[in-house]
């Protein structure tokens, strides 16, 4: 049975993820109504030519970066009440002693842990056990680049660092990342293509060239049209970079939600059992 002290956790995670969704909302709405971006086709007298693609906004909708600082924040609020709650069914005490010097510790290294363990001292060994395991210091150093998205320590260290930043200023919502990039070139009877090779993927902030290529038989003033073929995905002006084309903001934010979710439910599971075996404090 979950405990009532968990259920602010909860609606935070809720909050969060109704923040998640207004957040998809508007890129979707804005990339519905027209494209951001418009495809340039640049072709030398030789026939080697380059494909651009440029988004065509000067500043997006400041709703993205407010949501975006929403979410992030209630989900780091989450792993503190998570903390708290625990310290309320282990003390039986509401609110629970040192309330006020209660936090979740997200750390970068075991030192800056281990001066850290003060925030989480009246929680039992188990607790205190959890919170230590999903550390950003924790994470495999040879993770393959497309599991990174899905790696807890890693997206705790995003979370706590986003989180920080967006408290003394907007994240930087810069719009699309370019990724799986498959441009394609329409030639009119005469014109081949000699080669073409996929030069870019990262952000559209400015003017980002996609492909360049070679054209055999190419004449100036010759119709020759191109589609990028690409995947855009909004995203922020903030580290890490990605490490691989799955590495979106959007499964970015939805790994934050999972894990936030997982680690509030292994801390009050733990409780429970706790409680069952008649270890830890009745209620």
């Amino acid at each position: 049975m979950p405990l009532l002290p968990f259920e602010t956790c909860r609606e935070r995670i809720e909050r969060a993820k109704a923040h998640r969704k207004s957040f998809a909302d508007t890129w979707n709405e804005l990339i519905d109504e027209v494209s951001p971006y418009s495809t340039v086709l640049h072709i030398q007298d030789d026939g080697t030519g380059s494909i651009y693609v440029e988004p065509w906004y000067e500043r997006l909708p400041t709703s993205l970066s407010l949501d975006l600082g929403e979410f992030l924040y209630q989900l780091r609020s989450t792993l503190d009440a998570c903390v708290y709650a625990a310290a309320i069914i282990e003390s039986g005490q509401d609110p629970p002693p040192k309330e006020q010097n209660l936090e979740f510790p997200i750390c970068a290294t075991p030192d800056d842990f281990k001066k850290a363990r003060w925030k989480i001292a009246p929680l039992k060994k188990k607790r205190r056990d959890i919170i230590e395991s999903v550390q950003p210091y924790k994470a495999p150093p040879d993770l393959k680049p497309d599991l990174q998205v899905l790696n807890i320590h890693r997206t705790f260290a995003m979370l706590n660092d986003w989180a920080r930043k967006d408290r003394h200023r907007r994240l930087h919502i810069v719009g699309g990342w370019a990724s799986n990039a498959s441009p394609k070139l329409y030639l009119p009877d005469g014109i081949e293509l000699e080669w073409i090779m996929v030069t870019y993927d990262g952000l559209l902030e400015h003017d980002g060239q996609i492909a360049t290529f070679k054209l055999r038989g190419f004449t100036p003033g010759a119709k020759v049209q191109a589609n990028p073929d690409l995947s855009i995905d909004v995203t922020v002006d903030e580290p890490p970079p990605p490490a691989a084309d799955n590495d979106t903001l959007n499964e970015r934010m939805t790994a934050m939600t999972i894990w936030v979710k997982a680690v509030v439910d292994e801390i009050e599971r733990s409780l429970i059992d706790e409680r069952q075996t008649g270890i830890g404090p009745s209620p």
